[in-house]
C-alpha cells in the first residue's frame, strides 16, 4: 500500500487521509448527490438517517480503511526502525535478518487475503450495491471497495509476516547481553515490538466490531478467527526467545555453582586464598543477580496490556451477542 501512496507529495498520513476523503464516506455522499441532485436520496445512503447510522457508516467506510492504511505504515516502520537491534542480536549475517523479514513485502499473500475479505464482505453485507446511484458513485464505490479490501488484506499480512519474522529470528542463535547489563539479556525490545504490533492489530479488530450493528454471523466468525490468530502469533516468537533465555539462565547458574564448589573445596582443604574468600563473599550477590534474570523478553505489565486488550474486545463481543440472543 505504501508503494501506491508514496509517489504522491506530502506526509503519508495526509495522503491517505485525502485518499479516503475522496473514496470514503465524504466522496460517497458527494457523488451520490451529483448522480441524483436529490438531498433525500443522498441522505438515504445511511439508511434511516440517524446519528448512530451515520456514525456506523462512517466508521465502516472511512475510519476503518484509513486506519488500515495507517496501520500498515506503522507496523512496517516499527520493524524498519528496529532493524539495527534485530541485526545486533542475530548471530548470523545481517543479510539473514533482512531475508527473514522480506516476506512482509510479498504481494500475493496480501492479494489472497484481500479476495477472501471481499467475499466475506459481499456475502455478509449484500446491500452494498444499494449505495450506488449512478456512474460517479459507482466509480467511487468500486475504487473505495477495492482499495479498502486490499488494505485489510495487507494489514493482516503485515502483522502475520512481521510476527512470524520475529519467530524465525528467535529460532536462530541469539547474542545475549551480559546479565550485569540487563536482566532481560538484551531481549526486551523483542517483547516491545510484539506488543506494539499486537496493539495496532487489535485496535483494528475493535474498529471492525464497532463499525457494524449487528455484526453479520459470517463476519463475526471471521473476527473470532482473527482474534485467535492475533493472540497465537503474539506468543509464537516470544516463546522461542523464552526457551533460549531459560537455557542461558541455567548455564549461568550452573557455572556460578561450579565456581562455588571450587571455593568450598578449597576452604575445606585449608588451602584457601584471599581471592577465594572474595569469591565466597561475592557469591551471594552474584546468585541474586542470576535469580533476577528474566525468563521472558518483557515485563509483566506487557501481559497485563495484552490481556486488557483481548478481554475488552472479546468480552464486549460476547456480552453484546449474548444480550441480543436473550432479547435484551
Amino acid at each position: 500500500m505504501e508503494r501506491v501512496v508514496d509517489p504522491l507529495p506530502g506526509p503519508y498520513v495526509l495522503k491517505v487521509l485525502t485518499f479516503w476523503i475522496i473514496f470514503g464516506t465524504p466522496g460517497m455522499v458527494l457523488t451520490r448527490y451529483l448522480d441524483t441532485f436529490n438531498t433525500e436520496k443522498m441522505i438515504s445512503l445511511f439508511g434511516v438517517p440517524s446519528p448512530q447510522n451515520i456514525l456506523l457508516f462512517s466508521l465502516a467506510n472511512f475510519v476503518m480503511p484509513l486506519y488500515a492504511f495507517y496501520g500498515i505504515h506503522h507496523m512496517r516502520q516499527r520493524i524498519s526502525l528496529a532493524m539495527p537491534e534485530l541485526k545486533r542480536v542475530a548471530s548470523d549475517e545481517a543479510s539473514t535478518v533482512e531475508r527473514i523479514f522480506s516476506a512482509m513485502t510479498r504481494l500475493l499473500p496480501a492479494i489472497v487475503l484481500s479476495i477472501l475479505f471481499s467475499v466475506i464482505s459481499l456475502v455478509s453485507l449484500p446491500g452494498q450495491t444499494q449505495q450506488v446511484a449512478g456512474y460517479m458513485s459507482l466509480t467511487v464505490k468500486i475504487v473505495g471497495f477495492a482499495f479498502s479490501m486490499l488494505g485489510y488484506g495487507t494489514f493482516v499480512w503485515i502483522y502475520a509476516s512481521s510476527i512470524t519474522g520475529l519467530y524465525r529470528l528467535g529460532r536462530k542463535n541469539l547474542r545475549f547481553t551480559s546479565l550485569y547489563e540487563d536482566k532481560h539479556l538484551g531481549m526486551k525490545f523483542l517483547g516491545s515490538i510484539s506488543l506494539s504490533l499486537v496493539w495496532v492489530y487489535f485496535l483494528g479488530i475493535g474498529l471492525v466490531f464497532f463499525s457494524f450493528s449487528p455484526l453479520p454471523l459470517l463476519l463475526l466468525f471471521a473476527l473470532g478467527g482473527l482474534i485467535a490468530l492475533g493472540v497465537t502469533l503474539f506468543f509464537l516468537p516470544l516463546h522461542e526467545v523464552h526457551v533460549k533465555m531459560m537455557k542461558e539462565k541455567q548455564v549461568v547458574g550452573k557455572a556460578l555453582h561450579m565456581r562455588l564448589h571450587r571455593v568450598v573445596d578449597a576452604l575445606e582443604s585449608g588451602k584457601e586464598s584471599p581471592g577465594e574468600i572474595r569469591d565466597l563473599l561475592a557469591f551471594q550477590i552474584l546468585e541474586q543477580s542470576v535469580s533476577k534474570i528474566a525468563e521472558w523478553p518483557f515485563d509483566p505489565a506487557t501481559l497485563n496490556w495484552l490481556s486488557a486488550i483481548v478481554i475488552s474486545i472479546s468480552g464486549t463481543i460476547i456480552t453484546k451477542y449474548l444480550l441480543s440472543f436473550l432479547g435484551a
